[in-house]
Formats: structure tokens, C-alpha cells, sequence
């Protein structure tokens, strides 16, 4: 016990020195550069879900755009152009989102990388499109943002809650062999697109959602909030798996309310906790419920499994002296994708850089003769594409290959925590 607490205590201040550091140097409009002529990249995430989570989003980005600043640059016509980055916090609010574009158009910033969530990234496209700027969010999955008339303007890095949903419905059926679930979802678009999602996918492949419970997400602390009531009506109908349509700020406590829950304890094999997009395990190996974790899967369109993530873990490590956060990945794979396009399409016009995104991300020659680049390699990819050979950028997340949607075509893993530890357990392409 007094090991766990000092193992606590020594957790406890390190995040506190990260957090304390990371906030001197993450301001709004931070990173205000001298460059002349640069490109402008206004950088868009959400303080409100976590001041650390936000910080990793734009550490991210702030580290390709040094690796590609500081080897020249991007050159356009002659000219070696390098990234300004511009900050903005949404604060998880639609309108706050409105008016950071509306900000950026003033400042004649064309890309926009972000926002965070769903709900403000639906609500900032309209005006990105009206606008012509080119947006290309890391973490807002909601499926609406496929099927807009969007004139090829928005883009993302993340998969479509659509695959993921469906796939985790297929996982708990094909290989867990569950036929009757539960659903745990925040009343957002986010949680009630992907609560229909599951549902409609376990219940064609035979499968029964025998009860589905809410919480509300609006002028609540749900970091703290009770989930006993939501918790307990779904443990009523007996399920052997939870679907849990959450985000990391709730995760941990949902997990201690529900071991102590009198009708989760009366089971006797507990029910299966399956966790969406978001990949969770840091803040539940540091904050869960102990006994609660080696029940709990999860599904992630990004595997660590693969040497361009280690490579970019290792070095976002060595820049700023703590690992990566989830989504972190998308939006540095966000940057380098949008400046490969930039190079080869000599234009930082969206209207110039539509096509081009999925030149450099996917195969396109007849023959498979597409150079893959890795993460870091941007001196080869800029004398790869200036000679005329085409590229195929393979990113930290994994593959993009960007589809007729603005889409990446991601591999997904599901994963879970074994003796306090994350691991891999099985792979499905989209």
C-alpha cells in the first residue's frame, strides 16, 4: 500500500511539472513566429476535455512542423516558406468554434488542423466552406462529417465512427461470441451517433441491446459525477458486455462507481466493458479501478505496434520529456500529409491541395510503384516529389490513403490492459 501511494505521489508531481511547463509555453496564438511569408496553420483543440490531452494535440503538430521548419522548409515556386502555428481552444463550444475560424479567416489563415470534438467540428465546417479553408480535424469521428457536400474542404485523420462501431459490434460477436450487450453513452453527438451505430451492427448479426442508459454532459463535471443510477439500470438486464460511448475524462470514474456497485458485485463473471475510439489505457492504468481493468477492451484506429509509431513516440519523447497522448499522432500525420500536398501542388490554395492529399497518401500508380515515407522523412519525400515520383506517406497513426470522403482507410486494433499493462489482441482493416 504505501508503495502504490508513493508510486501515486511521484505521478501525481511529474504531471504536475509537465502540466506546469506545457502551460507556460501553450498559450492561444502561441508560436507567433518571425518567418517571412510563412503558412499558417491554425491549430484548433479543447482545454476543456484536458489540459494535457490539448497540449499533446499541438505538441504534435509543433513537432512536425520544427522537423519540416527546421530542414528548410516547404519550397513554392522557388521560395522556401516555413509553418506558423496559431493556437486556438475551442472550449468544447460550438459557438467558441465559429469564432476561432471567423479569428483565423481575419488573419488569412487557409487550413485549419482540428477541432477536438464532434459537435464543434460539425459546426465549423459550414463556415470553412463557405470560406474555402481547408480543415482536416484529428479526433472528431461523428459519421456526418462523410456525407457532407463539403466541396472536398474537410478532412480528418481519424476513422469514421462508422467502422469503428461496427467493428466492435462484429468483435463481440464473432470472436467473443456475446449475444446480448448494453450501452453506455454521453447525451452528445458523439455518444448518440455511436450508441445507434453499435446497436444497429450487434443487433443485424443477431445479437440483442438489452438496455441502453445516458448521462448528461452539458454543465456537469463528469469527471465526478455519479453514474450509480446509469450504472445500475443497465447491470439490471444482466448483460455480458457494456458498449461505452465515453471520453478519458470519464472513464476512470465510471469504472470506480461501477465496482462499487451492489448488482456488479453479485456477478459472478463480470460483464465484458468495451471502450470506443479514444484508447484509454494510460488514464486507466493511472486512475481505474484496479480490479475493474483486466475487463476492460477497447478499440483504436492507431497501433503501436508499428515502427513509425516508435519512432515517433521515441522522438516526441526526447523533444518534450514526457510519452504522447492518444489522437496526438492524427494531428501530427495531419500536418505532414497537408505539406506534402502543399509541395506538390506548389499552392497552399485548397483549392490546389484537394487532389494532391490523396496523391501523397495512398498508392496511385498502376504498377505499385509509389514510394512509402516514413515518419521524419521529409528531405526524401521533398526530393522524391519535386523529381516527379510519387509518394505514399505512411504516418505515426498508420496508413491515411485518404478516400473519396476525406477519410483515412485506418487499420483498427483492439486492445486490452493485462497485469497493468496495454496490449495488442487483434487487427481488422476497415
Amino acid at each position: 500500500m504505501k508503495k502504490r501511494l508513493k508510486d501515486k505521489l511521484i505521478l501525481f508531481i511529474s504531471l504536475v511539472l509537465i502540466s506546469t511547463i506545457a502551460c507556460e509555453q501553450l498559450d492561444e496564438d502561441y508560436n507567433k513566429s518571425s518567418f517571412k511569408n510563412p503558412i499558417r496553420i491554425g491549430v484548433i483543440a479543447n482545454v476543456s476535455i484536458g489540459r494535457e490531452i490539448a497540449e499533446n494535440i499541438f505538441f504534435a503538430v509543433k513537432m512536425a512542423a520544427d522537423e519540416i521548419n527546421q530542414k528548410g522548409g516547404i519550397d513554392i515556386d522557388g521560395e522556401k516558406r516555413k509553418f506558423e502555428l496559431i493556437f486556438k481552444d475551442s472550449e468544447g463550444n460550438p459557438k467558441t468554434g465559429i469564432k476561432i475560424v471567423n479569428e483565423l479567416i481575419e488573419r488569412k489563415v487557409d487550413i485549419i488542423i482540428g477541432p477536438t470534438t464532434s459537435a464543434v467540428a460539425v459546426e465549423m465546417t459550414q463556415l470553412c466552406i463557405d470560406n474555402n479553408i481547408l480543415m482536416m480535424t484529428y479526433s472528431a469521428t461523428i459519421p456526418e462529417i462523410s456525407i457532407l457536400e463539403d466541396e472536398d474542404l474537410i478532412w480528418r485523420t481519424c476513422p469514421s465512427d462508422a467502422f469503428s462501431g461496427r467493428i466492435m459490434a462484429q468483435y463481440s460477436i464473432d470472436s467473443l461470441q456475446y449475444m446480448n450487450g448494453a450501452i453506455l453513452y454521453r447525451n452528445d453527438n458523439f455518444g448518440v451517433s455511436m450508441a445507434n451505430i453499435i446497436q444497429e451492427r450487434f443487433e443485424s448479426l443477431g445479437g440483442s441491446i438489452v438496455a441502453k442508459s445516458y448521462y448528461p454532459t452539458n454543465g456537469v463535471d463528469i469527471s465526478n459525477y455519479n453514474y450509480d443510477d446509469e450504472i445500475n439500470y443497465l447491470l439490471e438486464y444482466e448483460p455480458q458486455i457494456i458498449f461505452l460511448a465515453i471520453f478519458e475524462e470519464e472513464v476512470s470514474k465510471i469504472t470506480q462507481d461501477l465496482w462499487y456497485s451492489n448488482f456488479y458485485q453479485d456477478y459472478n463473471t463480470k460483464p465484458t466493458l468495451f471502450l470506443t475510439e479514444g484508447a484509454f489505457p494510460k488514464e486507466l492504468l493511472s486512475n481505474g479501478q484496479p480490479e475493474v481493468l483486466e475487463t476492460i477492451i477497447g478499440i483504436s484506429s492507431s497501433t503501436t505496434n508499428t515502427q513509425n509509431y516508435s519512432a515517433y513516440k521515441s522522438n516526441y519523447a526526447e523533444k518534450y520529456g514526457f510519452d504522447p497522448a492518444t489522437y496526438s499522432e492524427h494531428a501530427y500525420d495531419a500536418l505532414y500529409s497537408i505539406a506534402y500536398a502543399i509541395q506538390k501542388a506548389q499552392s497552399v490554395n485548397p483549392e490546389d491541395l484537394k487532389q494532391k492529399l490523396r496523391n501523397v497518401t495512398k498508392d496511385t500508380s498502376p504498377n505499385h510503384e509509389d514510394i512509402i515515407i516514413n515518419v521524419n522523412e521529409f528531405d526524401k519525400a521533398i526530393v522524391l516529389i519535386n523529381s516527379g515520383v510519387e509518394i505514399n506517406y505512411n504516418g505515426a497513426s498508420g496508413k491515411i490513403d485518404f478516400d473519396e470522403n476525406g477519410d483515412p482507410n485506418s487499420t483498427f486494433v483492439i486492445w486490452g490492459l493485462e497485469n497493468d499493462k496495454y496490449k495488442e489482441i487483434s487487427y481488422y482493416n476497415r
